[in-house]
């Protein structure tokens, strides 16, 4: 008896003791359960903040093992907060560092500002600087906009290291401030109205509209006007300009019209006592305020018409030429050191429509190969994508069609690698692609050429 009531006891006892241990173990895991919770946003921040690729990847693979998608980093993406901390009103000497060059700028916010405010950019000519630019800028657009002038020797907007300013300043400024992203506008006057026309071309989709004034571009980079077919121009030039014929801004913007691209000409007679006919008179301003205030980005055309060389072969909109048959690479030095591409060659061209339901018609010529960007906003990810290609081919002074062939035909999975990667580079929040389809035509292309 007394051997069943301590058998008994002891049966009591560990099981005490096996609640208490399993009690204490779940209890010191609890807080490494915490600590070891999976934290997506802070694998989307270290892929955007690191230059390295292998980091990149790491971020991707642990977004991926951890059943991440594209919507959720969309959700991120677009719900990062801005700061409400910086400063408004006019100043005129701030600094921005590129590698290890210093550049200056400056910048007007009015103190009314509300949140998603349209921005300009105006680039100075010859001799000028943004300090000097911005003053007279605020009042003609009365605290409609933020205005933002950059300063770059001798006004050569033209150059690659200008380029590289002016869209580095421009994501810079959105990362402070409440910017419309959909109603930023590039500007310019004499030296900076060449900027505004190759800037605007080169990267069209990323402004509302481009207004150069008083400037022009030479006949050849007027090849590059057909990427503005999406992107309103408003050009304003004096008959009696001394500096830019007024016949090579006539031409401009006779192609554009032939291109039926939104543009406006204001070509005025007046005569400024200092340069001529070769500045913007008061008179034209408040038309062109008018015409701002009206204005914002279409992110998503049907149609997008792209022309490219080998040194500009950055997406447009949702189309990107991604190798082209001997190309040209056309750049122009500027006053300081930078890396010159320079060879003479063909011009690549592609033509795209989105016809609708999953649907794509390409035309190119000299392009070996061409990708599009999907997002869940227009395409169907259940259902196949097909894309129709068709090359352009030259027939002596006329170009002609040639053989159509389905290209591609298939379902397209989506791409959190795609979706980051392509913000990372541009930094807009409307342009979130889900993935992206590549499609080479090199045999057809070079058949094409060597007939």
């Amino acid at each position: 008896m007394k051997t069943m009531v301590w058998w008994n006891l002891l049966k009591i006892v560990l099981i005490a003791f096996t609640l208490l241990t399993a009690f204490a173990c779940t209890t010191a895991m609890e807080p490494t359960a915490v600590r070891t919770s999976y934290n997506s946003a802070a694998d989307i921040d270290l892929f955007l903040a690191t230059s390295d690729e292998d980091i990149e990847n790491q971020a991707l693979d642990r977004l991926k093992a951890h059943g991440v998608d594209s919507v959720q980093v969309k959700q991120f993406l677009r719900s990062t907060p801005l700061s409400n901390q910086n400063p408004v009103g006019v100043q005129s000497n701030l600094k921005l560092k590129i590698n290890a060059k210093t550049y200056s700028y400056a910048l007007y916010v009015p103190e009314s500002a509300k949140p998603n405010i349209p921005m300009i950019v105006v680039m100075h000519g010859m001799g000028g600087s943004g300090a000097n630019t911005i003053h007279k800028w605020i009042e003609r657009l009365e605290n409609k906009f933020v205005i933002l002038c950059p300063t770059y020797p001798m006004g050569a907007w033209w150059s690659k290291n200008s380029e590289n300013f002016v869209l580095r300043l421009i994501r810079e400024i959105r990362a402070k401030y409440s910017i419309d992203p959909n109603r930023i506008f590039l500007s310019g006057l004499s030296n900076g109205a060449i900027g505004a026309y190759l800037i605007g071309m080169f990267y069209p989709d990323q402004f509302a509209g481009v207004v150069p004034i008083a400037g022009g571009i030479t006949k050849r980079l007027m090849s590059f006007l057909v990427n503005l077919n999406n992107t309103p121009m408003y050009i304003i030039q004096g008959k009696f300009d001394p500096i830019f014929p007024i016949e090579l801004t006539r031409r401009t913007y006779k192609i554009l019209s032939d291109f039926k691209s939104p543009v406006i000409f204001r070509e005025h007679k007046e005569h400024g006592a200092a340069h001529g006919g070769h500045f913007l008179p008061e008179s034209e301003v408040p038309a062109l305020v008018e015409w701002l205030t009206k204005q914002k980005r279409n992110t998503s055309p049907k149609v997008v018409r792209i022309t490219r060389e080998e040194n500009h072969m950055k997406r447009v909109f949702w189309a990107r030429i991604s190798k082209g048959l001997k190309l040209a690479a056309l750049q122009i030095p500027g006053p300081e050191m930078e890396p010159l591409n320079i060879h003479d060659g063909k011009i690549a061209t592609l033509f795209a429509i989105d016809k609708g339901d999953n649907r794509f018609i390409v035309r190119g010529k000299n392009v070996l190969e061409f990708e599009l960007y999907l997002s869940s906003d227009s395409i169907d990810f259940k259902k196949p994508v097909v894309v129709t290609f068709q090359s352009i081919q030259d027939k002596g002074d006329k170009l002609a069609p040639g053989e159509k062939f389905v290209a591609y035909n298939k379902k397209v999975e989506k791409s959190t690698s795609v979706l980051l990667r392509n913000f990372k580079e541009f930094h807009d929040k409307k342009f979130l692609y889900d993935a992206k389809i590549t499609i080479s035509t090199q045999n057809t292309v070079r058949f094409a050429a060597s007939q």
